[in-house]
Formats: C-alpha cells, structure tokens, sequence
C-alpha cells in the first residue's frame, strides 16, 4: 500500500508542475493562481497543497529538480575526455534529456523562468569548464578562456532556446552534431 501512495503523490507533483509549466506558457508566473493549477492538473485543492505551499515552491522545485538533473550531465560530461566525440554524446544526451519531454521544455521556455534556469546551467557548466580549459592549455590566459567559453556557452543557450521554441527543426541528435561541429571550430580559433 505505502509504495502505491509513494506513486500517487509522485503522479499529483508531476501533474501540479505539468500544469504549471502549460500555465506559465500562458500567462505570468504571478498572476497563476492555486485555482488555476487544480483546474488545469484536475486535482483538488486539498492535493494541491498537500505537497506545496504556493505557486512559488512550485515554480522552485522545478528549478531546482531540474538544475541536479542537467547538472549531473555536465559533471558526467567533465569526466569524460575532450573532443568532438564525447561533446557530441554530451549533448546528445541533454537534448534528448530534453526531447524525452519536449512540451513541458517547449512551455517552460516561453516564460523568463526557463531562460534563467538555463543561464543557471550555463553559469555552473562555466564555472565547472574554466579552470580545466586553462589547465588543458597553459599557454592561454584567463582573457582568452574567458571569451571562448562565454561565446559557446551562451550560443549553445540560445540554440537550445530556439530548439524548444520550434524555429530549429532537427532531432535531437542532429543539433547534437551541428553543435558539437561549431564548438569544435571555435576551438580551433581558441587554439
């Protein structure tokens, strides 16, 4: 019986931060209301905040579920050797991570609340990046690491956004390509 309650609960959060996501799309994060979820998850209020306070925790425990989960792929990616090969299977690996629930990524995106978790991913992936790019090559300076990584982090960003947004038409692993190949250009021009 516990593991079926443990499920239920599971299956009300994912249906709470689904309707969020469609909500969001729709119209500001502040003017969401409970009533709006419930109607949209078609649950009752009751299950609605049997598992959160307000639209707010919502909205941060999808952040915050979502940075670990895209972390754990970078800190995967970190420790795998460099190349286009393993970046290739680096974003492959998020993009489908992405395309597994393109609808929700696709609504989230719509508001500023995707696009700051993104700048959130690109800011640890940075942080994480620095300090072995310049380890990797001692003859850059902080300067040069500084430029490469801020060009291909955001401009990857921004075709993830774009991706979701539907104005770049590719698989998952076709963007992973495309990218993995510009990355490895502009790492010729950081060389």
């Amino acid at each position: 019986m516990a593991k079926a309650e443990y499920r239920s609960s599971i299956r009300s959060k994912n249906l709470i931060k689904k309707a969020v996501a469609k909500l969001i799309h729709e119209k500001e994060l502040s003017k969401i209301t409970v009533s709006d979820v419930i109607r949209e998850a078609d649950i009752s209020r009751g299950t609605f905040y049997a598992h959160f306070p307000d639209i707010q925790s919502v909205v941060e425990q999808i952040e915050t579920e979502e940075v670990k989960k895209l972390v754990n792929l970078v800190n995967l990616a970190q420790t795998e050797n460099s190349g286009v090969d393993s970046t290739n299977a680096f974003l492959s690996a998020i993009f489908n991570y992405l395309y597994n629930d393109f609808e929700y990524y696709g609504n989230l995106i719509q508001s500023c609340f995707l696009n700051n978790y993104l700048s959130r991913i690109v800011d640890i992936y940075y942080s994480q990046t620095f300090s072995k790019l310049l380890e990797k090559d001692k003859t850059k300076n902080e300067n040069s690491a500084n430029v490469y990584l801020t060009f291909t982090t955001y401009g990857v960003k921004e075709v993830i956004i774009a991706w979701l947004q539907g104005r770049i038409d590719c698989s998952p692993n076709e963007l992973a390509e495309k990218i993995s190949t510009l990355l490895e250009l502009c790492y010729g021009f950081y060389k």
